[in-house]
């Protein structure tokens, strides 16, 4: 797994984790922004490095990763986790495994709880389907793309990612993501979690009541009328204004 790193080693650290099929480039605004003041670090996960093949076994072990990485340039405390759907599961599990500490934990619709076999099954047929027609170009499938998923400019980079994904690397993150649960009694953190207010957003709904029956120091953000990650991903300008109240 690569790392990216940008700012002054000396400022507080912020570490931002992209979420499934998305390429890390999509924080390009972000890194812009907090690199002024912060020491900002953006894994890329396995199989969705555009630069070369990998694949992904569990979210254990890309917490491994990055855990050892920071334990090595000397970070054990993180100012702020920003996790993108997927990545707020993995943002979760180092959490959850307590070797670096974190201040605050900002989740944007991220499935923390089970999705169900079924679902996974169905969800997992659905991805390699979608990610085998973009592999050919379909027309239709990158108009989607870029109406959902990534902006237009950064197409070429979000379609190489797309051309070294394993089938098998979806199917390993599905299961992954589909059977994750998040414990109710984490060390104490500020933890906020974003989701939108479309009909499509309704598991992620039922994870905020979960995060508001189980953790005090929490705060839950419908984004009304928004999709899954849609600022965050499309109007990335938008999102880092509304983000200042929590990370800065």
């Amino acid at each position: 797994m690569r790392i990216m790193e940008y700012g002054d080693p000396n400022d507080p650290v912020i570490l931002l984790i992209h979420g499934f099929e998305s390429p890390y480039v999509v924080w390009d605004d972000y890194v812009a922004r907090y690199q002024e003041s912060y020491r900002v670090l953006v894994p890329i996960l396995p199989g969705h490095d555009p630069q070369e093949k990998s694949e992904f076994r569990s979210f254990e072990l890309c917490a491994k990763e990055i855990e050892d990485f920071c334990i090595s340039k000397s970070i054990d405390c993180v100012h702020a986790v920003y996790g993108m759907s997927m990545g707020g599961v993995l943002a979760a599990v180092l959490w959850k495994n307590g070797r670096l500490s974190f201040e605050k934990i900002v989740l944007e619709s991220s499935p923390l709880l089970p999705f169900g076999d079924l679902a996974i099954k169905v969800m997992t047929k659905q991805y390699i389907a979608i990610t085998r027609k973009a592999r050919q170009r379909d027309k239709k499938v990158l108009q989607n793309a870029v109406r959902s998923m990534v902006p237009e400019e950064k197409l070429d980079v979000f379609l190489e990612l797309l051309d070294n994904i394993s089938d098998t690397t979806i199917e390993n993150y599905l299961q992954a993501v589909g059977r994750f649960h998040l414990p109710a009694d984490l060390p104490d953190a500020q933890l906020v979690y974003f989701y939108g207010g479309k009909l499509s957003e309704v598991f992620f709904r039922k994870v905020a009541r979960y995060l508001r029956k189980h953790y005090k120091n929490v705060t839950t953000v419908c984004l009304n009328g928004k999709g899954h990650c849609e600022d965050a991903l499309l109007h990335p300008k938008e999102r880092i204004r509304q983000l200042e109240m929590y990370i800065i």
